[in-house]
């Protein structure tokens, strides 16, 4: 159940950037030459921090940015920036009841999918139960 608050948290700071996004098991239908995101959570395993206490759950938001291939960089980069600028290192989002902290964010090399510049950003979270 945490996760899926989790889950809702960082969407919902990623929809504030008002960009064409595919959300995890949504319908999505990209257009053709237009940037858009992708999102997946990819929970790590939880810690107890003490014998009956708090939970630590934590793992990667991978966020990927789908940018017209052969065209020029910039746009996908500042995208890619416009991304990184929204979870910045420290910024808590909170969710019904539960807070999810940043702890860093970091764009990874880009690859190529079928008519797709890619470049994947890698934003790992903290939230405690």
């Amino acid at each position: 159940m945490i996760e899926q608050k989790i889950s809702a948290a960082l969407a919902t700071q990623l929809n504030t950037l008002g960009l064409p996004t595919q959300f995890e098991n949504s319908q999505f239908s990209p257009v053709s030459g237009i940037t858009y995101l992708k999102e997946d959570l990819l929970p790590a395993n939880n810690t107890s921090i003490t014998l009956n206490q708090s939970v630590m759950h934590s793992g990667i938001y991978q966020v990927s940015v789908y940018a017209p291939k052969d065209a020029n960089k910039g746009s996908g980069y500042s995208v890619s920036q416009q991304v990184l600028n929204a979870f910045q290192r420290g910024l808590r989002l909170t969710y019904q009841g539960v807070t999810v902290t940043i702890v860093s964010a970091s764009q990874t090399p880009a690859f190529i999918s079928g008519d797709r510049w890619v470049i994947p950003i890698s934003i790992f979270y903290k939230a405690f139960d």
